[in-house]
């Protein structure tokens, strides 16, 4: 199957319909892409909706559309433990790689179990600094365009900076500041804004809390007087649903989208998304 996806990939060429095909790791990297790029540009998600990039494994067809195109964007920070193999493997020859995160400066980013944290998107700030490496990316693909994407991408930058502030209204406003996520995505988001994630459900994806965790956990929540457990769409909400009914009865769970779904027009891009999300917040912690 490799060999037969070396060979598209050395006709490929990335331009087949005019556009510089872009294939990006998750949906928010997909939506920058497209802001970026706007007509000059096609762009797919490599990881559907549903799914989330910590346990995806790609198909044969995933690895087809990433041997066809001419930019490849990731976030990186480990969050895509498959790509740089995959991109060995079927990436064509002039194929442009975006690591996006790796432009966040490093006193911004957080430590976590691994190096450091992945999940940089859900802080508007720093999402501009992988909107400006997308926009590096595609110039260096495709230099004759390079005034529209440097103003598409100012253009979006502005929209990221209002977004920014409309969640810092919102949550200023928050009576309480602790809250208890699925998983650690949220601490980016929660330091920007002066919240607490004050602990997880799984702290690795995929691994389910033992007995000990989640006894932990609920003692914790009962301490912090912490009203909800916020579950994510890409996992079963069953832990966080047992955790929430033994903290006790004012304790509810709703769910939070770190990556959202192009065919939900609640969360169809990224701003969108993070409206919904903080939408979602406020009807908890306000």
């Amino acid at each position: 199957m490799v060999c037969a996806l070396l060979v598209v990939a050395g006709c490929g060429g990335g331009q087949s319909s005019g556009k510089v095909k872009v294939v990006a790791s998750i949906v928010p990297l997909a939506d920058f892409a497209r802001n970026v790029g706007g007509d000059l540009v096609e762009v797919k998600a490599i990881i559907p909706p549903g799914a989330t990039a910590h346990t995806f494994e790609p198909t044969s067809g995933q690895m087809k559309s990433l041997s066809m195109a001419k930019v490849f964007v990731m976030n990186g920070l480990e969050l895509e433990r498959w790509a740089t193999d995959v991109v060995r493997k079927v990436g064509s020859p002039g194929l442009v790689t975006v690591v996006a995160a790796d432009a966040v400066p490093r006193s911004r980013l957080l430590k976590t179990a691994g190096l450091y944290d992945p999940h940089v998107w859900l802080d508007p700030s720093l999402a501009v600094y992988e909107v400006e490496a997308i926009r590096d990316g595609l110039i260096e693909a495709d230099p004759s365009h390079e005034d529209a994407y440097r103003r598409n991408a100012a253009d979006y930058v502005k929209k990221l900076e209002t977004l920014d502030g409309e969640i810092k209204t919102i949550t200023a406003k928050f009576s309480r500041k602790d809250f208890v996520s699925f998983h650690p995505a949220w601490t980016y988001f929660a330091a920007r804004y002066g919240l607490r994630q004050a602990g997880v459900v799984e702290e690795l994806p995929g691994k389910e809390p033992s007995a000990r965790d989640i006894a932990r956990l609920v003692d914790k929540i009962k301490a912090l007087g912490i009203e909800v457990v916020f579950a994510e769409p890409q996992f079963s909400d069953k832990a966080a649903v047992v955790i929430a009914q033994e903290a006790g009865s004012g304790v509810i769970v709703k769910k939070l989208d770190p990556l959202g779904n192009p065919h939900d027009p609640d969360v169809r891009d990224y701003i969108e998304l993070m409206r919904h999300d903080v939408v979602m917040m406020r009807g908890a912690m306000k």
